[in-house]
């Protein structure tokens, strides 16, 4: 009887074994999650400068992309 539950436990096991790779075969594994840094730089920021000529001023606006 303690030969049988031993082998009922490994096949069992051998079995959970073959199911998951199955499953990762089939869907392809877990995805790599990216970092937050390369989505926040995404921003382009364009400065647009204007001279008065009267004034000699310089104003500056930012754009947001």
């Amino acid at each position: 009887m303690e030969r049988f539950k031993k082998f009922v436990r490994i096949s069992f096991f051998i079995l959970l074994i073959v199911l998951a790779s199955l499953g990762v075969g089939l869907s392809g594994g877990v995805p790599i999650p990216f970092s937050n840094k390369r989505r926040q730089e995404s921003e382009i920021k364009i400065e647009l400068k204007k001279e008065d000529k009267d004034e000699n001023k310089k104003d500056t606006k930012q754009f947001k992309w």
